[in-house]
């Protein structure tokens, strides 16, 4: 079933069998964006239609080189190191 299989990736790929929230509102705002991230890796991001680990690598993999893209833009106009490292909370 597809619900179950939304859940079972989920739980795997996505951290909710790890994720601790105390209210509703929280509940509710993290299931939301674990769902847009869900449906985004499954129909937006994969080549092969709904298939979600395809997708989420693909993801991760363009995530990581728009990192590397603006790390490198910063530097060449000449936004020091220190500033970048601050922007990604890594000073």
């Amino acid at each position: 079933m597809p619900i179950e299989i939304f859940f079972r990736e989920s739980k795997k790929k996505l951290g909710l069998d790890d994720y601790q929230i105390r209210s509703e509102k929280s509940i509710k705002r993290y299931l939301l964006i674990m769902m847009i991230t869900y449906v985004y890796c499954g129909l937006e991001v994969s080549e092969d239609t709904l298939k979600f680990s395809n997708g989420l690598k693909t993801a991760r993999a363009q995530l990581e080189a728009e990192k590397i893209t603006f790390i490198y833009e910063k530097t060449q106009v000449g936004e020091p190191l220190d500033a970048i490292l601050e922007l990604f909370n890594a000073a």
